[in-house]
């Protein structure tokens, strides 16, 4: 099925890989891990080769390094059909990672050639593909630069996602947990129903949080105001503790949510009793609980954590950052918080020394 989107985005999907590109007119930039794909999915190797054009490359937030772009930009460039044109298409078939970096290639290529995006993991096929941001990390923090690029199709394809291990998946868990608390369809009292393991209903409710994404961006498609804001739900101290411990961005953004949801309750935003019902549905459904809780949780230091959000785009020039609190489901509110306070309460909570 198709979902059209005016933030230039058409999303489609579907059970098998799109075969309707001009592979002739497109290069194919894709994660060179899904080579082992070709073993388990059947005529996967012969979709890669169907492009004449194209480039592996190694994600992880290595590829979006603004160190290593210069040789990253290099490779696809050698690759790249001769002569380069406008019309011509750039087709990313991996993670957020991957996609990031070659959106924001497809945003600066003769000031924008076409970009196709078809996600090969859960969490990029429900957050990072929709809604046109493309980011570099630069000096260890992530997305300092970027641009607003949406592509002109994703491409969701069930039969690719399915081959993702388990681990993967998970990673998706607090993105997708994210949308159903925050989303309009307020998904959550769905999920709450759901009998079956995480991993097998995540189809499920993938759309729910697509659309839920483009609610959201096609009001605030630029971040122009608070709107497009609340889908950082969770990402504030999430990009820190990613940043810092090295973790996967949905299992982070997961631990950020614990941190969010905490504060709300404490500050009153959120009910008790609803702040209790999502923490048993997190960590009794989903299997997660806040890393605090864990032995092997090394506490950072206080410095080290300011130095990193000091350095989050969101921080304002009087040291401030717009901190998304959960009011109920489907209703955040944002508020500037000094960063201090937000230190303070990292502190209460364990999080930071």
């Amino acid at each position: 099925m198709d979902l059209l989107t005016p933030f230039k985005s058409k999303v489609v999907i579907r059970k098998e890989l799109p075969q309707n590109i001009d592979r002739e007119n497109s290069l194919l930039l894709y994660d060179e891990v899904l080579d082992d794909l070709a073993e388990e999915y059947d005529g996967f190797a012969r979709y890669l080769d169907s492009f004449p054009y194209q480039v592996g490359m190694k994600a992880g937030e290595k590829v979006k390094s603004f160190e290593n772009f210069p040789n990253h930009l290099k490779k696809v460039l050698k690759a790249w059909p001769q002569p380069i044109k406008r019309s011509q298409n750039l087709v990313v078939l991996g993670g957020g990672s991957l996609g990031d970096f070659g959106g924001f290639v497809a945003s600066i290529l003769k000031r924008g050639v076409n970009l196709i995006h078809i996600p090969s993991t859960w969490l990029a096929a429900l957050d990072s593909t929709h809604g046109g941001k493309t980011g570099l990390n630069y000096m260890g923090v992530k997305n300092q630069l970027g641009s607003f690029y949406p592509a002109s199709h994703v491409y969701v394809v069930r039969d690719l996602l399915e081959t993702t291990p388990d681990s993967i998946v998970e990673q998706a868990y607090g993105e997708l947990i994210k949308m159903s608390l925050i989303g309009e369809s307020h998904f959550f009292e769905d999920l709450v129903l759901e009998k079956r393991d995480p991993k097998d209903f995540f189809w499920r409710f993938l759309k729910n949080g697509i659309q839920d994404k483009y609610d959201v961006v096609l009001r605030d498609p630029f971040e122009k105001t608070k709107i497009r804001q609340t889908l950082n739900f969770g990402h504030s101290l999430g990009h820190a503790l990613e940043a810092h411990f090295g973790w996967s961005h949905g299992d982070s953004v997961l631990q950020g949510i614990f941190f969010a949801l905490k504060w709300s309750r404490e500050k009153g935003i959120l009910s008790k009793s609803l702040y209790s019902e999502i923490f048993d549905v997190i960590t009794q459904k989903f299997d997660r609980v806040p890393a605090t809780q864990l032995q092997w949780y090394k506490k950072p230091s206080s410095k080290k954590m300011a130095k990193l959000l000091e350095a989050d785009k969101k921080l304002d020039a009087n040291g401030r950052l717009n901190f998304v609190f959960l009011k109920r489901l489907g209703e955040t509110v944002v508020r500037p918080v000094p960063l201090t306070d937000l230190l303070d309460e990292a502190k209460r909570q364990n999080w930071i020394k």
